[in-house]
């Protein structure tokens, strides 16, 4: 049996539905940068602090696993082969899981640049200071090259926009019609994606989610594949990804264009 359950190219980009750790070993070429907001364990605890939004009670049980795990010592060594000698990865973490998802990482073969800093502006409810957060790992294969706007700060103020939940096929059930749980911007991946690519390279996403890194690449001119395991979100991605190829426009649409996007990130 096929480890492939669909495969669909839209303009530049291929999108798979299936297990990464089944179909990344079969890909080719290898690609210049890996850029994924991966499956990482959330805190778990008691339930005397009553939570909203994408840790609310009807959405995630307070275990920790928002979504199936890949373990960090699982994912490295495929990521680090899928990508080409002299490569870059960025690999999203949060605050508790950035040691072991680094030791991993470093395991596998790649070199530390940075600890990258999303500033979501928005928080999550929490009783020891609010996380308003994320990170990412900034890591290279082979040689260290340079990014290309060395005026770029490590830590970057972009706000989350769910767009997800609009792109939901007809079928989907009223009380399942919620924005992804951990949607990212399309701004904050192609600001990362524009630094260590060039147009016309290739990106992979071995967590595709709703698509968010796939729609910068196609926004950006860059190559992509993206994985997905969820049909669900696989559709919505290949939905946002074909509109995107449809009908271009700024990644920072809404802005003012003419501003620098470090600019208009950081607010």
């Amino acid at each position: 049996m096929s480890a492939i359950k669909k495969d669909i190219g839209i303009g530049p980009c291929r999108l798979i539905l299936g297990d990464m750790c089944d179909v990344l070993p079969s890909l080719q070429p290898r690609a210049k940068l890996c850029l994924s907001d991966v499956p990482y364990r959330l805190t778990a605890g008691g339930k005397s602090h009553a939570l909203g939004g994408i840790l609310g009670g009807d959405a995630y049980d307070n275990s920790g696993e928002l979504f199936d795990m890949v373990e960090w010592a699982d994912m490295a060594p495929l990521i680090y082969d899928a990508l080409a000698d002299d490569a870059d990865a960025i690999i999203m973490t949060s605050d508790r899981e950035e040691g072991a998802a680094r030791a991993a990482f470093d395991a596998a073969g790649f070199d530390f640049h940075r600890l990258l800093v999303w500033d979501k502006i928005t928080a999550t409810p929490n009783r020891w200071y609010m996380p308003n957060c994320e990170f990412g790992l900034y890591l290279y294969k082979g040689q260290a090259r340079r990014i290309n706007d060395c005026s770029s700060k490590a830590l970057i103020r972009c706000p989350q926009q769910d767009v997800s939940h609009l792109y939901l096929s007809a079928d989907v059930p009223p009380d399942q019609r919620r924005p992804h749980a951990t949607e990212k911007p399309v701004a904050l991946m192609a600001h990362w994606m524009g630094n260590s690519t060039a147009p016309g390279d290739l990106v992979i996403d071995p967590f595709m989610g709703s698509g968010s890194t796939i729609v910068a690449a196609a926004r950006t001119g860059r190559m992509a594949i993206g994985i997905e395991k969820n049909p669900k979100w696989f559709d919505v991605a290949c939905a946002r990804v074909a509109e995107a190829v449809q009908n271009p426009q700024p990644v920072w649409s809404g802005f003012d264009a003419g501003t620098p996007l470090q600019e208009v990130l950081a607010l």
